[in-house]
């Protein structure tokens, strides 16, 4: 039977992995980078928006590989106590972004750049990933030494 936190650091990986085949896909329509917050300009710009989108899903990919690797999945990466804490940091920095956002969207602060509502639910989104993240990482700390995971 699989342990909680390495259920987490597996979701986390799927998660992921889900996300970068989002992201890939989205690349390919300008009209949905743009309402997924891409700005105008690397939407005009067929080849960079490919380019860009791609990058990202490879990022992605490795986060995934990392938590599988924390969950004992994959074999163990190399540095993988500070990725995950980097990785999860990254997701939960991204989430915390959704309070501006929030604020923007309920007039509370100004903003020179206008906020769809739609983003602070993918701050939510990114919070939500960040904290599969570190539950799963923060469980399994102890067991994530140099021998593996």
């Amino acid at each position: 039977m699989k342990e909680k936190n390495q259920q987490m650091l597996e979701i986390a990986g799927a998660m992921c992995f889900l996300l970068a085949a989002f992201q890939a896909a989205i690349g390919f329509s300008s009209a949905l980078s743009l309402y997924f917050g891409a700005p105008e300009a690397l939407a005009q710009n067929k080849y960079a928006l490919i380019g860009v989108s791609l990058l990202v899903s490879i990022i992605l990919v490795i986060f995934g590989l990392y938590a599988w690797s924390g969950a004992g999945r994959i074999p163990r990466l190399p540095w993988l106590k500070q990725a995950l804490v980097s990785i999860s940091g990254i997701f939960i920095l991204r989430g915390l972004l959704g309070i501006f956002e929030l604020l923007v969207v309920m007039g509370v602060v100004e903003s020179a750049i206008p906020i769809a509502p739609r983003f602070v639910l993918f701050s939510l989104g990114s919070l939500l990933v960040g904290g599969v993240f570190i539950s799963g990482t923060i469980g399994k700390w102890h067991r994530l030494g140099n021998k593996g995971a």
